[in-house]
């Protein structure tokens, strides 16, 4: 039993294209994704619960925190600026592989459709039935939401899994990302590059202020986030220029704590300019601190958190309607009337189990489309079975 569990981080390991696994990415994306799972599963808890609390839940300190979800998402945001950036610098600034955009493309379709399809088609299936809706009305969201149009078209988030919006919003970085690259990365003199992308970030910000496309519709589009994507670029350069001259120390698990509480603490639901500036600024010295700190890399880059991590697009894809299912289950186990307790309580039976599930289904569903060859070898399959009849 022991050996089994102890194999599970390796099962569970993803399968990247030809890159070197960066070991910290698959890290902050358990910090991303556990936000996530807690400020979702907190609002299915309140809305079901019949609890009356000893204490107004909106004054405890576990309410505050369980409202910072939306941290998560950003931290995603950066990751994917990063991850997309990191070839498209490495060719630029040091003489790395060139991508080809036709192969860059293929790449994110064959890599994320299959699973991303195949969940909505299930959770489209089931609203349906669940809610004795009319197919045929609901067709239409469908097929927005598989062609990641639906925030576009409707204005507002999937009726069959509202987090889906924020993938939408990767897409249309996806098809961004080449484009700005160029821009950037073709500028061969570090402060240059790096002070167009400084100041292009300020500047969507204050254009996001004035014209509030921190709110809907516009924040259910890439004009809401942008920046956060451009801080991942600024990372990408780091990384590949100067991480080498970086060296890691203990002074980086302070600086990431601080960053941490400043994110935690500052963000807001009011949007104001000073508060938004300071979470990009956190958001860029976590990310730092994380890859150089002593404690928090360690941490990060543990087998568990990393395999956590590496699912999380499964995680990211069913938690949501699987919390709306668990909480009609869940919220009959009470114990005492306080708020945080009860909290606890519930995220101590939803997450192993959430848990647990997306890992069979990421093995299941997602690990056998990160292998880039295997558009190729259904074909052949497909084939044979073929010149056999």
């Amino acid at each position: 039993m022991y050996k089994f569990l102890q194999s599970i981080p390796d099962k569970l390991a993803r399968v990247t294209s030809g890159r070197k696994l960066i070991s910290e990415i698959d890290g902050l994306r358990f910090f991303a994704i556990l936000p996530v799972l807690i400020q979702h599963l907190n609002e299915r808890f309140e809305r079901n619960t019949t609890i009356d609390f000893i204490h107004p839940k909106a004054d405890t300190f576990a309410y505050f925190l369980a409202y910072r979800g939306f941290l998560g998402v950003y931290i995603f945001f950066v990751i994917s600026g990063f991850i997309l950036a990191l070839p498209f610098a490495s060719y630029h600034l040091a003489s790395g592989k060139k991508i080809g955009i036709r192969q860059y493309f293929w790449r994110r379709l064959t890599r994320l459709e299959p699973p991303y399809i195949f969940w909505i088609s299930i959770f489209f299936l089931v609203y349906v039935f669940q809610r004795h809706v009319s197919f045929f009305e609901y067709l239409p969201h469908y097929f927005a939401n598989i062609t990641y149009t639906h925030a576009i078209f409707y204005g507002v988030w999937s009726p069959f899994n509202p987090p889906t919006w924020t993938l939408e919003i990767e897409i249309q970085f996806y098809i961004l990302a080449p484009f700005l690259s160029y821009l950037f990365f073709k500028i061969p003199k570090k402060g240059i590059r790096r002070g167009l992308n400084i100041g292009f970030i300020l500047v969507l910000m204050l254009l996001q202020q004035y014209f509030k496309w921190y709110l809907p519709p516009f924040s259910l589009s890439i004009l809401g986030h942008l920046h956060y994507f451009l801080i991942g670029f600024m990372l990408a350069d780091l990384y590949i220029c100067d991480w080498a001259s970086i060296k890691k120390s203990k002074f980086y698990d302070i600086v990431a704590v601080l960053a941490l509480a400043g994110l935690i603490g500052l963000w807001s639901w009011g949007f104001e300019f000073i508060n938004r500036l300071a979470v990009v600024i956190c958001l860029f010295v976590f990310f730092i601190a994380a890859f150089k700190g002593n404690l928090i890399n360690r941490l990060i880059t543990n087998r568990w958190v990393m395999a956590i991590g590496g699912m999380c697009y499964t995680i990211y894809l069913i938690h949501l309607p699987f919390a709306e299912f668990f909480i009609r289950l869940s919220k009959y186990v009470t114990f005492t009337r306080d708020y945080t307790i009860n909290l606890l309580l519930q995220l101590a039976l939803f997450l192993p189990v959430v848990l647990a599930l997306s890992a069979v289904f990421f093995l299941c569903f997602e690990k056998p489309f990160m292998d880039k060859d295997w558009p190729s070898r259904v074909a052949q399959r497909v084939s044979s079975i073929w010149k056999r009849q």
